[in-house]
Parts: structure tokens; sequence; C-alpha cells
């Protein structure tokens, strides 16, 4: 139900005959119209004429659009760039160093601003070097506003006085001022214009009669108070309360915090609901266009350059805004996957291009489509004006398809129309100011403007307002609560500006000039605040974090009060009162694969059920990894590649031991660098000219040189059999497809297998009962027993090569032991290297026929071992089981 009570005893009276209503903000005035609208439709009337209720700003805008003066108006967002403008030109080439022009003109552009509207002068006062610096500024400032024909919102109030005193501006018989705690010395004469044109000016303040009762309630910490005036609401809201206000003193720095809990708490159904939903409550203080999803996904999109990072491009990918959102949502998915698993941080669009071409990719033509179109725009290097700059972003989201090719909410509606007759007009607005442009200028502009422009949706009709301190005034209400009030928020510190000596702003009584000022509002604020509802419950929290808060001294008298609350309804704690009984199931039994199948992933399958059935299950029965993380430069699996590929390229050119010794040192190197470009080029693509190129290049290239010298010139003779063999091998009930590194063949004809890492390597894998790392033992089950010499990883590390594994005879490479008779075999119990074989043959069938049965219990070998680098944790929940001794070990 509509309020329909008068605020001031014959206000609509005077509204009804056409007086004048002029109000401290925008929401005031929208109460303000709806309570008249009430009031009148109460009397019996069906029509009426729109009552002349405005903002002070808005009206003083719209009495400069009827004297056909607005032409030259500079909105705040023209004047500081202006502002930064003269700034950036005065301290070019000086010893002056900023480190944020843009909030050193805002204070600037203030201190102007408050000059004019408190007509003061700096003139014969003692000034130091910040006020002569901004005297020079403000000089510029004026000269630049004189040429271009342009001056500022703080000399509107002048203007309009001038052009009411001239009878331009003709006033109605009656103006009332409602809800300013204080006006400044420009708008009192503003009034004093208007009283002197015959206008009755009245300012309406709360009868003292009227002051509620003032109580206070104590919170444990910040998110207690928010939640305990949430719970208040509702407590009301449940018993049919009338109109309900929550003030918030902070609520620019709490506002997602405040968002949150009030839902949780009001609309609890909205945190879990999977379509938009309206608001059960009105929240003043609206968040920065730019953070909503639709800007952020233009602005993503004008945004892109010749290079991308992974998050940009991901972003592209998931977002519902770009034609195919929706249509090409699967493939898109798999393609940001792909890229996540080069683990590169950047790519250049002409890459993207090509890898969406490539056969490996899912086809993407919608997306790719929308690459091509970026890349085009890229490439624009001219300079326009800004509204030039609105057009050619215009055709740009209309060629990718943006706002998307689903249907937009409500939410993204008024957002959409936002972007368009705010957003834009405002950087069209800037034109005059502004001159020609660069795109990367115009789009650095349009995220700023985004991102300091307030989207407020449209507030639903229901009881309960959270509104600031500021927005809260004139408002009335039944019922009201404010919070926050701690002795460092009311009275706030005082913030002089530094750009005014701080003497003059507090003889003229400037805002934040002192404490003795700040103290003087706070008591106006508090006072207002008291005439705001019968009953007025003022709360602060004890704590925020491990600081300790005490109560404004304003509140400290009041007396202390427990309010009724209702009961939290936020669904988590909801789950927590009211637990169920969850049923408990052990699934450790994954269906068995059909006979002899074969199953992808390799010899990392059956590592993966060794080191823990489940995830050799999760990772390769449903696909279940962790999306890869992108890494500065190249990450250690790539590198690894990297330097697979150049030995492959180097032994395909050289072939045997003794092609090698007779290589001269500077043909070994030429070699050496032509096996690393070919592999380097055909990594890199069309980003072969990064200076990555070359670091990677140059670490190749002494790595496999200083492997060849120390290693393979100095063993027995060898010929170079195979490279990058592929295999299908059986383990007990699967088949596995492998690629060999290498395979030698010594001059006794006998083989010798070598796999390169550059890791570590621990050797004892091979040997436990537990074949936890199968990889060699896999390649050596192949071969004859008699034909395989070794099997061997070449360890490939900067000062630390050498080959690691197992072999038949001793002296195969460099300090390379024989097996039968060693150490590690007589603490395996193993008797020979024809028995280690055999060995290695009942264990990969062993497992191969685990995880053909689908044996998938959670049972990490050793927990540190198995699942320190898993990427499942997450899935197994292996926090659950794992004992503490076991995850310290």
């Amino acid at each position: 139900m509509l309020d329909n009570r008068e605020p001031f005893p014959g206000l609509f009276d005077a509204m009804s005959e056409g007086a004048l209503v002029l109000t401290v903000n925008n929401r005031l005035a929208r109460s303000f119209s709806s309570r008249y609208d009430a009031w009148i439709a109460a009397s019996g009337r069906a029509v009426w004429p729109t009552p002349n209720i405005f903002s002070k700003n808005d009206w003083m805008h719209r009495s400069l659009g009827l004297l056909d003066e607005d032409d030259g108006l500079l909105q705040m967002q023209g004047s500081l760039w202006l502002w930064e403008q003269v700034i950036e030109r005065d301290i070019a080439g000086t010893e002056i160093a900023l480190l944020q022009v843009s909030a050193t003109a805002r204070r600037a552009q203030e201190a102007h601003q408050l000059l004019l509207e408190y007509g003061g002068s700096l003139a014969g006062l003692p000034l130091s070097d910040d006020h002569l610096i901004f005297l020079r500024w403000r000089k510029g400032y004026l000269e630049a506003c004189s040429k271009g024909g342009w001056f500022d919102l703080a000399e509107l109030p002048a203007r309009l006085c001038a052009a009411i005193e001239q009878g331009r501006l003709v006033l109605p018989r009656q103006v009332f001022f409602v809800g300013f705690d204080e006006l400044p010395p420009s708008i009192l004469q503003l009034r004093k214009a208007m009283e002197n044109a015959g206008a009755r000016v009245v300012e309406v303040i709360p009868e003292a009669g009227e002051r509620g009762s003032l109580l206070r309630t104590a919170c444990t910490d910040i998110e207690d108070e928010v939640r305990s005036a949430a719970r208040w609401a509702r407590q009301l809201m449940e018993t049919g309360a009338g109109s309900i206000g929550v003030v918030v003193a902070d609520l620019q720095q709490r506002r997602l915090l405040v968002e949150r809990i009030f839902r949780e708490e009001i609309d609890p159904e909205a945190v879990v609901a999977l379509e938009e939903r309206a608001d059960r409550f009105s929240l003043s203080l609206g968040a920065s266009l730019a953070e909503e999803g639709l800007v952020t996904a233009a602005l993503e999109i004008l945004g892109a350059g010749h290079r991308l990072s992974l998050d940009e491009v991901s972003f592209l990918l998931r977002t519902p805004y770009l034609a195919g959102g929706q249509r090409e949502s699967w493939g898109r998915a798999r393609f940001d996957q792909r890229l996540r698993s080069t683990r590169q941080l950047t790519f250049s669009l002409s890459r993207l291009q090509t890898l969406l071409d490539d056969d490996k990719s899912p086809q993407l033509p919608e997306f790719t489509k929308v690459i091509s179109q970026l890349a085009a725009s890229s490439k624009d290097g001219h300079k326009r004006m800004l509204g030039q700059w609105v057009s050619c972003f215009n055709d740009l989201l209309l060629a990718v398809g943006w706002p998307g090719d689903r249907p937009l909410g409500s939410l993204e509606f008024q957002v959409l129309k936002a972007w368009k007759e705010s957003l834009l007009s405002s950087v069209v607005a800037l034109e005059a100011v502004s001159g020609p442009v660069d795109r990367g200028e115009a789009v650095a502009l349009l995220r700023r403007l985004a991102r300091e422009t307030t989207f407020q949706p449209e507030s639903p009709a229901g009881p309960l307002q959270v509104v600031g301190l500021l927005e809260a005034a004139g408002l009335q209400f039944d019922h009201l609560w404010v919070m926050g009030m701690t002795d460092d928020q009311l009275p706030a510190p005082a913030r002089p500006n530094p750009f005014i000596p701080v003497a003059l702003q507090v003889s003229l009584n400037m805002p934040h000039a002192s404490a003795e000022r700040e103290l003087e509002f706070a008591l106006l604020v508090v006072e207002r605040l008291g005439y705001a509802a019968p009953t007025v419950m003022f709360s602060h929290p004890l704590k925020d974090g491990d600081v300790e808060l005490r109560p404004s001294s304003l509140i400290a008298h009041f007396a202390q009060v427990e309010p009724a609350l209702a009961a939290s309804h936020a669904p988590l704690a909801v789950v927590h009162l009211s637990p169920v009984v969850l049923e408990s199931l052990s699934d450790e039994q994954g269906p068995p694969l059909a006979e002899a199948a074969r199953a992808s992933g390799g010899t990392t399958l059956l590592k993966d059920q060794a080191l823990c059935p489940f995830r050799a299950f999760a990772h390769h029965r449903l696909r279940a990894r962790a999306l890869d993380l992108p890494e500065p430069g190249l990450d250690a699996g790539t590198r690894g590649s990297l330097l697979h590929a150049v030995f492959e390229n180097f032994w395909q050119l050289t072939g045997n031991q003794s092609e090698l010794l007779a290589l001269s040192d500077s043909q070994l190197d030429a070699r050496i660098e032509q096996a690393a470009d070919d592999a380097l080029r055909k990594f890199f693509g069309d980003d072969a000219d990064q200076p990555l190129y070359q670091i990677e290049r140059a670490r190749l290239c002494a790595l496999v040189g200083e492997w060849l010298e120390e290693i393979e010139k100095q063993r027995a003779p060898f010929s170079v059999d195979q490279l990058e063999a592929e295999r299908s091998v059986v383990c007990g009930g699967i088949s596995i497809d492998t690629k060999v590194d290498r395979i030698d063949q010594l001059a006794d004809g006998r083989r010798v297998i070598i796999d390169y890492k550059t890791g570590r390597f621990d050797v004892a894998d091979l040997l436990g009962e537990r074949l936890l790392d199968p990889q060699l033992p896999v390649y050596g089950s192949e071969e004859v027993d008699n034909d395989l010499a070794g099997v061997v990883i070449a360890s490939v590390r900067r000062g630390e090569c050498g080959a690691k594994g197992v072999a038949a005879d001793a002296d195969l490479l460099p300090k390379l032991a024989a097996f039968a008779g060693s150490k590690a075999a007589e603490k395996a119990g193993i008797a020979d290297w024809p028995a280690l074989l055999t060995r290695w043959r009942r264990q990969l069938a062993e497992l191969g026929d685990e995880f053909a049965r689908g044996h998938a219990t959670v049972d990490p070998v050793e927990v540190k071992k198995a699942c320190q680098y898993c990427d499942l944790s997450g899935l197994c929940r292996i926090d659950e089981i794992a004992t503490p001794t076991e995850e310290t070990e």
C-alpha cells in the first residue's frame, strides 16, 4: 500500500497549486512524487497534472535548458578530463611526478568547485607550493574553458540567479527545499534571488514534537551487524509492517556485503535460483556499470588487441554475450581446455586463428568469425573523434553478435539501455574537450566511464529500503535501523582539500574542513535521523577483524536494547540448523571393460592405477581432470616436449655414434641449433619472433650439447634404431598405445630403450612390489629377454646429466651398473635380469586387470607420493579419509 502521508502540513496542497519542490536527491524526489500521487488519488481524483518535484540538480539542468544556455555546460566527466589535460601539460618535462593524475585532477576540480560554491579566494593569503601549483592549474583550466566557450556545474547557481534577477527564468509562487541538512552559500544566494523575485521559499524540516525513540544495540562484528539488521527487517515484514528503512553509514564500502546478506535473509530463494529474479528490497547504491556482465563483455570485446591473455580469450569463449555463445558452448569449452593445455599466458590473434583451423580443435565457425573481426579491428591505427569511435564500436559489437543470441532478461535490458543512453552518450559528450584520439585512448576512456557510471536497477515496490546516510535525507519510515555507527564513521575525520589553505576552509565553513565542522554535520545527521521514524535503532559493531571498535559518541548515551530478530533464513544457516542424516554409500567398483579393450592414456594409465585406483578410474574412465594452469614462459611439460623434439630431430640427422664423433665442434653446434630451430618453429608458429624463442633456444642447445658430450660420446658404440616408436602393448585385460622415445642397437645386436626426462626419477619406483613407474617396464615387456640390454631414463638436467635405470650388463652407459647382484636387486629380492623382466610383466598384467575390472577404490599407495600433486582431491575427498599422520608424512 502506498504511503499518502503529508511530510509537511500544507505541502501537498501547495503542490497541487503548482508549487515547486526541490529535493536533496533523486530518491527523495521519487518518494515525494509517489506519496503525492497516493494522496491525490485518495481524494477521489482520477487525473491530475504532474507535480513540479525535482532534485535540486535536475531542476538546475532543466532550467538551464529552458534558458537555452546548456550547450557550453561541462558535465563532471568533461570537467575532470579538462583538468587532467591541463595538469598533464603543466607537469610534462618538469620534476613534478604524479603517480595518479586522475586522483590529483579530481581534488583540484573539487577545490575549484568549493571556491565557487563558498565564494572563496586565495588572494592575499600565505600560500604553500601546492597552493601555487593549484592556482597555475586553475588559471589554465579557466583559460581552456574560456577558449572553448565552456562552464562547469559549479557556475550553475550563479547563472540561474542572474536569469531570475533579469526575469528570464519565471518561478511559481511557492518553492519548497526538502531534505537538506545544510545549504551551501551558492544555493543560499539562489534562494535569496527566488525570494527577491517574489516567490515564497520554505525549507521543510521535521518539527520538534515528531522526534522518535532513539535506541542502540551492539553487534559482534560487521557481518553480524548487517545480518542482525536484515533479520530485524524480515521480522517486521513477516508481521506486515509498513515502510522499513535500513541506513548504512558506510554503504559505499559495505555494498557487496550488505547486498549478499540481505538477499540471503530477505529473499533466500533468490540465492539458489537459476533464473533472474527481482530483489524484494531496494538498495540505493547501485554497482558500477562495468561490473554488469553484458557491459563487461562489451568492454572485453572492444579492448581486444593484437595479443590476448589466456584469461581474456577464456572470457570470450565462455561469455553468452557473443554470437554462438549457446550454439557453440560445448565446443568453446573444449577449445578453452585445449588452450589451457598449452600452458601459455598469452596468444596473438593470428595464433588463435591458426589453432582454430587446426584439425585437433573443435569446429567453431562463429567464434572463428569473432576472432577475425577482432583481428581486423585491432589494426585500426587512425585517430578519430569520440562520436566516430562510438559508431565504430557499435559496428564491431554488431559484427560479433553482441549481446548474444539468447533472450535478455529484465535486468539485462536495463543494463543495455544504460549502456546506450547513459554511457555512450557520456563518451560522446566529451568530444568537445578531448579532440581526436586513437582506438586505445577511446577504449580506455570508455572503460573508465563505465567504472564511474553507477547502474541502479529499477527498484521494487516493497516496503524495505536500504540507503546510505546522505540518501536517507528527508525520507520517512515506520521503522528505521541505522548501522555502522562507530566513532570512526560519525563524526568522520576531517579531510580538508589540500589545494585550499585550511584556515580559509575553516573560516568559510567548507565541508570536511575541520573536526568541529565534521562534528557539527554529524549532529545534524543524527538529529535528522531521529525524526525519520517513531523508533530508531542505531547499531555498531564491536570488532572489525582483530580491531576493536567503539560506538560513536553521538549514540553512546542511547538506551541499549536487544531487538527482536527473525530466525536466520540464509540457506547455509538453515542447513546447519536442520541437519539431515545423509545416506552413506561405498562405491568402489566401476563397470568392467569389455574383454581385451583398448584403453587410452598410455603408460600414465598404469601409473595412476598403481598410485591410486580411483585416480586411474577418474582420469581415464570419467575423463575428470583439472584445467591446466598457465605459467610465465614455458611450463615444465612444454619444455620437456621441446627437448624430446630436439633429440628426435638431431638423431634423424645423425643416426649413430660414429657420425656423432665425426662431427667437429662447430658442426655439432650447428646441427644442434638446426634441430632446436626446427622444433621451436613448429611450436611457436607465427610467434617465433618472441624473446622467449631465443631464451628457449639457448637453453635447449646447452642441454643437448651437455648430454651428447658427457653421455653419448662416452658410451659403447651404438646406432639409433627407432625414434618415437609407436607400439600397442597388452597388459592384462587392456591394450594400451605407447610411444618409445628412442631404441638404440648395440654392436652385439642387443637393444637399449631410452626415455628422456628433465624431472627427478627414482629407480626404486621400478623395483617395489607395487610398480609405481611402469613406463620403462611397459617398453621392455615387449622385448625378447636376450635381446634387451637395458631400459634407461636419460636424465637431461644442466650439470646433472646421467643415465638412470636398469641394465643387463655394466657400462652400457656411463655410471650405469649391471642389475644382477646390485644392492637394488638384493633389496628387492630379485635374482637377476630375466627375473626382473618376468616380475614386471606380472605386475603390469595385475595393474591392467585391476583397471579392466573397474576397481576404483580411493586407496593411495602413499598419501604424499600419490596425492601431493594429484588434481582430484576435491573429487575423492582424500582429506576425509587420510589420517593426520599420513597427511604430514
